[in-house]
């Protein structure tokens, strides 16, 4: 079949919707009112307990039936077709929208008894250029199914692939838990999705010449393009720089594992930590003296850690030991397992081992196994410091056991929380 551009705009527009039919589908779809408000907030009660629990069916289940994205939509169209009434519409329908989420989930994060975050909640705070293509290319999606004129399935994909629903439920949990960096990055990422599915509601009006509502002279039209084009340049910036961040440790990371298994054969390292400007490391093993220190400061420009100065800390223990210190942790586990009635589990908001695998499991299906509980601190006999001993044998484990430690600290909320990474058993 020879193609050509005019054969590709026939098949394309032929099945197209009429501008009423498709200023019609608009309105319905911002149709708002009365009884889809209560939908609304059994949509966010429905996602909040989701994220609460780490479910994604669940959450799944609340995007399908939350009525957000018609007002998006709603705007988009707007600004594309010149529509005022229509765009202020959208912009009401979509405030009282917020509001209402907000509110809901803030009083449900308030009332629940589980308040750490899980793996479901920290992922909708750091918004990277991936969510901006997301949110573009499901807007997209979404207006082209609205130009039909038969019904399809579109639109509830793009509530699930755009994910409105979450990070507004977040925004709710970063106010009832007072944490300001979770408020502002899922507000960010809800911004993002409604910003990029308006625009690109926007250009698929355009690219359509679906009709305006009045008539509109050039200028206007120019002044309005140029708004979107330097807005969303704006609006992109911090999603750009996070997801260059996200690159970059990345990179490190692995490069830093490169460096570990080939340098520090005769090391077993409990932690690593690595930042700008330093890489800290604490280790078990051979006597790493001051010369060993300085060829290895060289080494690290071999492995891409140029500029990074690197920091041992050493405990004075023979790797042969090692084996013993792990099976100290274990029966420490152990004896804490046994103890169900320990005031320490009652102070950790009964968080269970099975709830805490199964969540990892969600998150690294790579883990095989894990133990867990509570051992007394090095300095400080009468605190008792939250240990996870991982078995895996996956790289991929050990090139994240960094976040992994993070997210335990979190789920906990517990700065002195300890992970360990062992080969399967």
């Amino acid at each position: 079949m020879k193609f050509s551009i005019n054969s590709f705009k026939y098949e394309f527009t032929k099945n197209q919707a009429s501008g009423e039919e498709i200023y019609e589908n608009i309105l319905e779809g911002m149709n708002v009112h009365g009884s889809n408000f209560i939908i609304l907030m059994c949509a966010i009660i429905i996602a909040s307990i989701g994220l609460n629990m780490n479910s994604v069916a669940v959450i799944i289940g609340a995007m399908l039936i939350s009525p957000l994205m018609g007002s998006i939509i709603g705007i988009g169209y707007g600004v594309g077709t010149y529509d005022v009434k229509l765009l202020k519409d959208g912009f009401r329908i979509l405030g009282i929208s917020i509001l209402i989420s907000v509110l809901t989930s803030t009083l449900y994060f308030s009332i629940t008894p589980i308040t750490t975050a899980g793996s479901e909640i920290l992922a909708r705070t750091s918004p990277t250029i991936w969510d901006v293509i997301i949110a573009f290319t499901g807007g997209i999606a979404g207006m082209i199914g609205l130009t039909r004129t038969k019904t399809s399935n579109v639109i509830p994909g793009v509530a699930i692939a755009t994910a409105l629903m979450p990070p507004l439920c977040t925004v709710g949990y970063g106010l009832a838990t007072k944490q300001p960096n979770i408020f502002l990055g899922a507000g960010y990422l809800f911004f993002i999705n409604c910003f990029f599915i308006a625009i690109s509601t926007f250009i698929v009006t355009k690219a359509l010449n679906i009709p305006h509502k009045k008539s509109v002279d050039y200028e206007k039209q120019h002044r309005v393009r140029k708004f979107i084009f330097i807005s969303s340049i704006i609006v992109m910036i911090p999603s750009m720089i996070s997801a260059i961040l996200m690159i970059r440790e990345t990179i490190d990371e692995k490069n830093l594992n490169d460096f570990i298994s080939k340098e520090l054969s005769r090391q077993y390292v409990l932690s690593k930590s690595i930042n700008k400007n330093t890489i800290t490391l604490v280790t078990v093993g051979d006597i790493i003296t001051d010369s060993d220190l300085k060829t290895l400061n060289k080494n690290l420009s071999y492995y891409g850690l140029e500029g990074k100065r690197l920091i041992i800390n050493q405990d004075g223990s023979d790797i042969s030991n090692l084996e013993k210190y792990i099976n100290d942790i274990k029966n420490n586990l152990n004896s804490f397992a046994t103890d169900n009635t320990s005031d320490i589990e009652k102070n950790q908001n009964n968080v269970n081992e099975n709830v805490i695998f199964n969540e990892l499991k969600s998150i690294y299906p790579e883990i095989k196994n894990m133990y867990m509980g509570y051992v007394d601190g090095e300095t400080d006999k009468d605190k008792n410091i939250p240990v996870i001993i991982i078995y895996s044998d996956s790289e991929n484990i050990n090139r994240n056991i960094d976040n992994i430690e993070n997210w335990f600290r979190v789920r906990l909320n517990s700065d002195d929380a300890k992970v360990y990474i062992e080969n399967s058993i």
